[in-house]
């Protein structure tokens, strides 16, 4: 057989929210359409494992409690992980966009969020 033909890895995903209801439904969503998907809920939790090597891209959600999003990206970076991360918010603002790109996020998805938004956002930062 022709290692060409044989079918792509798609990626490994980490989800990064304290809404168990919105963990479900992106890992549901991710599997889906054949990604790897590991949940945590909390930014702790996420850190607690080790390091982020083993993720193509981090879903990171922007209100959890008691860090939000932008600490959690801080100390991944301060850690020296590299790993792509995108966040997910209820609150859609163009200040909350900027800061977002400002503080290294890769690009931001509002919630709810559709499926083809959040597959797309995904396929154009894992190709960079």
């Amino acid at each position: 057989m022709n290692p060409d033909s044989q079918p792509k890895e798609r990626a490994r995903i980490a989800v990064v929210d304290d809404s168990e209801a919105v963990c479900r439904s992106l890992s549901l969503l991710l599997r889906s359409k054949g990604y790897g998907v590991s949940v945590f809920d909390s930014g702790q939790a996420f850190l607690s494992r080790g390091d982020a090597k083993d993720f193509d891209c981090v879903l990171i959600d922007f209100k959890m409690s008691p860090h939000d999003g932008f600490d959690l990206l801080r100390e991944l970076r301060a850690r020296g992980e590299t790993v792509p991360a995108i966040m997910i918010t209820g609150w859609e603002s163009k200040d909350i966009f900027d800061l977002a790109k400002q503080e290294g996020f890769a690009d931001v998805i509002y919630k709810p969020m559709l499926d083809d938004k959040l597959a797309e956002t995904l396929d154009l930062v894992l190709a960079r």
